[in-house]
């Protein structure tokens, strides 16, 4: 039998790019159960007309019956009992005919999430995605569920923000048919695929670096996608006939395997007008076999990081004095970015000073994170707030627990902060006050409302526990429970680690409960 994860990754290891994933409608459907165009037009029209009548009147065209759904939809819309709740809500946003449809696909959507109970076995590869790290990920798909795999990617929705920005080409997704968290973004009935088409070459534009530079795996589409097709044949218009046996190379395909298939892996000719590329198909019902040939070709440093460098050197080379916002530091300290645009060096610091004396200054964000996990401290309270914290006022992190600190230093009120040397930590405290992500409510909504942290916990994964525990009254969270919780899942704090914002968001949230006081009053 083929070893698709070995050849594959020769495949991988000889290309000079860290791949780009390429994540189509089968993704979504294989992780998180969402339907297909067409079942997932026919949940709205409950209150219209049968769907075989839209899917007759356009041919089975799913963009030109999705208008004409639309169409009757914003008519019904407007009177139902049953969208009462949200014309009350919403009736601001509907600005065209298709509105009203688009929201309520979207708020459909964002509901839509991993539910471990109910992977079908698939919770081996859903473990693994967000430890690919891949450079950046291109997508059709509405939903969240990449979002929520990778937490710390940069996400850009709608051809509009990927042309008139300035993407990376590192930890970031395109989401190039828009996203359910901008109803009107969704590119659904055939207006707003003529739109899209119209602006293709711009899109290929951008994309083309990506293409002939990076390996591009498709998870999700046939290779027949019309989507798909319409994006390849405009790179092709765009490259020379010395790029294209490149361009070729770079394509693979992941696709199931069709009943009695063997696993297999091989070249095949793809045809797009009078081009033929010679690319990649995968086919395999065991997802993690690719899923593990993108982890062992990944670079060492993790891809958000790049971004960020990348983005600070472009910044760096654009201003006309840019010799202030230049440093060399230890790599340790990547994270004290302050004023500082740029970074480089490794292993440059006093190394055994620190050793041989840890100085408040010299301490890590994620050793602070796990002290306040303790019941005790290794810290002195009072020197920790005055050396280490002034130096994350001008960090990027939004979210750091200080309240454990000041009630060690004797201040158990906003009166006390305000008149103590540490009057500048509320601010500070103040930020990390984190809310719930609204595009999971309806996911709370639905799953975990009325259960206890424990029951969330035992139910729901470990990344998404983190996310619904924030949705709690705060007199229903059991703050030992989410202690233990953050304790067993320390390793999810590091930086380095997709889902580390959630966790820090809650290790705030178990700091205010714990030890915080109020500080509403102005």
């Amino acid at each position: 039998m083929v070893n698709i994860t070995e050849k594959l990754s020769t495949i991988l290891k000889n290309n000079t790019g860290a791949p780009f994933l390429f994540v189509g409608s089968g993704f979504s459907r294989r992780y998180i159960g969402l339907e297909q165009w067409d079942e997932l037009l026919r949940k709205f029209c409950d209150e219209l007309r049968d769907f075989g009548y839209y899917a007759s009147r356009s041919n089975n065209e799913m963009p030109t019956a999705a208008g004409l759904i639309a169409d009757d939809f914003n008519e019904v819309w407007w009177k139902s009992d049953s969208y009462r709740e949200s014309r009350s809500k919403y009736r601001n946003n509907i600005l065209t005919r298709s509105s009203a449809l688009k929201l309520e696909i979207s708020r459909y959507l964002t509901e839509k999430s991993y539910d471990s109970g109910a992977d079908g076995g698939l919770s081996a590869e859903i473990a693994s995605l967000p430890r690919l790290n891949v450079d950046g990920i291109i997508t059709t798909n509405w939903d969240l569920f990449l979002e929520e795999i990778f937490p710390d990617y940069k996400v850009y929705v709608g051809q509009e923000e990927l042309l008139f920005s300035n993407p990376q080409s590192i930890a970031e997704i395109y989401k190039i048919h828009g996203c359910a968290s901008q109803p009107d973004s969704l590119v659904l009935t055939q207006h707003d695929y003529s739109v899209f088409d119209s602006k293709n070459a711009y899109l290929a534009a951008k994309l083309i670096t990506i293409f002939v530079e990076h390996p591009v795996v498709f998870i999700g589409y046939s290779l027949g996608d019309p989507n798909i097709q319409k994006i390849i044949s405009s790179i092709i218009s765009c490259l020379r006939q010395n790029q294209l046996d490149q361009f070729g190379q770079n394509l693979i395909f992941l696709q199931r395997c069709k009943d009695g298939e063997e696993p297999a892996l091989n070249s095949t000719i793809m045809t797009i007008r009078d081009t033929n590329l010679n690319i990649t198909v995968v086919k395999t019902d065991n997802f993690l076999q690719v899923y593990d040939a993108i982890e062992d070709s990944k670079r060492k440093i993790p891809a958000r990081i790049l971004r960020y460098c990348k983005e600070q050197m472009y910044d760096l080379v654009a201003e006309a004095k840019p010799s202030s916002r230049l440093a060399v530091v230890d790599i340790d300290q990547i994270e004290n970015k302050d004023d500082i645009e740029f970074v480089v060096g490794v292993g440059v610091a006093a190394v055994q000073d620190r050793i041989s004396k840890k100085g408040y200054s010299s301490i890590s964000l994620d050793e602070v994170f796990l002290d306040v996990l303790n019941d005790d401290t290794t810290y002195d309270a009072d020197n920790l707030l005055t050396e280490f914290y002034p130096t994350l006022f001008k960090r990027p992190n939004k979210y750091i627990p200080a309240f454990k600190y000041l009630r060690l230093s004797g201040i158990s009120n906003i009166e006390s902060l305000r008149a103590s040397k540490h009057e500048s930590i509320e601010k500070m405290i103040r930020k990390s006050k984190a809310a719930p992500l609204s595009s999971y409510q309806g996911h709370y909504d639905s799953h975990y409302r009325g259960k206890t942290t424990a029951e969330i916990i035992q139910k729901a994964p470990v990344i998404k526990a983190s996310i619904m525990i924030m949705f709690q009254n705060e007199d229903q969270i059991d703050v030992e429970v989410v202690r233990n919780f953050l304790r067993d899942n320390s390793d999810e704090l590091k930086p380095h680690n997709p889902s580390s914002s959630y966790f820090r968001k809650l290790v705030c949230l178990y700091d205010r409960l714990k030890y915080g006081f109020p500080i509403n009053n102005s």
